[in-house]
């Protein structure tokens, strides 16, 4: 657990809270909460950088901290059941739960809903091409769920006739204004894919729990997936040897290599396998000349790609692409790692399962740690 602020001392006169409901009703729940919640709070969230939550007598504080500057504050939400809320100010960091509808928009966000038995509460998704869940995809089909966003753009009118309670969104620009904040609908801006822990990822559960009153299910869950991956982290160590491994390839001019301090490249590490571009700084993928590429991953002992293949990945296939790939050494000795991201639900059902993730990759660079182990989402290419 972890403290990111403290809060003002405990006032005496807290059971004011429970009388004079109409008085409170014009009280602010936030200098409520700052006033007379202990000073000695912390946070339950151990892993995941990108939030916090603070508990404090049926109130649940919910800070979301700005992606890249991580003491900055870009949203606060104060969440609480009906007998609660009511008492307070209705303003738009006001959330009376469990809530009874949402919005997705994006479908990476689907399989907390899925595990925490919440798809029924989805009103409204975007892009549903894209979704692989069947139970959705099913009740987009149906007219259940309404796609309310496509290419880029949101249907203001549409969101408005559908009504969901709020929004769960993955911002790419954390300035910008969203089109839908003409709704009044609460926007929750959800960051999980800029978590570079894999265990960080997984902990967002938690935060789409909140707003359902399913802590306890969430705590379950991410508390399997840590005893997994640990363990698989820790069979990787008793590996013997160290592979080395780069990622991605050339498109469109530029070859774009995840940073080394990157989600991938975590992985990689926990897997036992050296990336040649663990020592850079960036935390996101940045672009190289195929040369600069090839300069320093030709002889590297694996590589690993994530792509959405309409026909089985082959290695004539990624020659025919681009003949330049047959002059690595991974590619000449069979050890390229794929994962075909439609296929296998990757983006939808990854940040989840980042244990099976893991030991997909320990069962490429280290087959006799995991002998018997069939691969989810990374296989070598055949």
């Amino acid at each position: 657990m972890r403290s990111r602020f403290l809060i003002v001392p405990v006032i005496s006169f807290s059971l004011v809270f429970f009388s004079c409901s109409r008085e409170h009703r014009k009280d602010n729940i936030e200098s409520y909460f700052t006033e007379q919640a202990d000073s000695l709070l912390t946070s339950k969230i151990t892993y995941a950088k990108g939030f916090d939550a603070y508990y404090w007598e049926g109130i649940t504080k919910l800070v979301i901290y700005h992606p890249k500057l991580s003491q900055v504050v870009i949203g606060e939400y104060y969440l609480a059941e009906k007998d609660i809320t009511e008492r307070f100010r209705d303003t738009s960091n006001l959330i009376t739960i469990p809530v009874d509808s949402v919005a997705l928009f994006s479908a990476t966000q689907l399989n907390a809903f899925d595990k925490l038995g919440l798809l029924d509460k989805i009103v409204g998704v975007s892009e549903s091409k894209y979704i692989t869940n069947e139970v959705v995809k099913k009740k987009i089909s149906d007219g259940s769920i309404i796609e309310l966003a496509g290419s880029g753009n949101f249907y203001v009118e549409k969101t408005l006739t559908v009504g969901p309670s709020i929004v769960f969104y993955s911002p790419y620009k954390v300035t910008e204004k969203h089109p839908l904040e003409i709704t009044k609908i609460p926007l929750i801006p959800f960051y999980d894919y800029f978590e570079t822990d894999p265990i960080g990822r997984a902990e967002w559960i938690k935060f789409t729990a909140l707003f359902f009153g399913k802590e306890k299910e969430a705590d379950s869950i991410f508390n399997e997936i840590v005893t997994a991956y640990q363990y698989y982290q820790k069979l990787a160590g008793q590996a013997s040897t160290r592979p080395t491994v780069f990622s991605d390839k050339y498109f469109n001019g530029q070859w774009f290599i995840p940073g080394g301090q990157s989600y991938i490249a975590r992985l990689f590490a926990d897997a036992g396998a050296d990336y040649l571009w663990s020592s850079d700084p960036h935390s996101a993928s940045f672009p190289l000349d195929y040369e600069v590429v090839f300069g320093k991953a030709y002889n590297a002992d694996f590589w690993r790609i994530v792509g959405s293949y309409g026909d089985t990945p082959s290695y004539e296939g990624l020659e025919a692409e681009n003949g330049l790939y047959k002059h690595f050494y991974a590619f000449q000795k069979k050890q390229v790692i794929y994962c075909n991201a439609r296929e296998s639900a990757y983006f939808e059902t990854g940040p989840l399962e980042p244990h099976l993730i893991l030991a997909d990759l320990i069962k490429a660079f280290h087959p006799e740690v995991l002998p018997d182990y069939e691969p989810k989402y990374y296989k070598q290419l055949p």
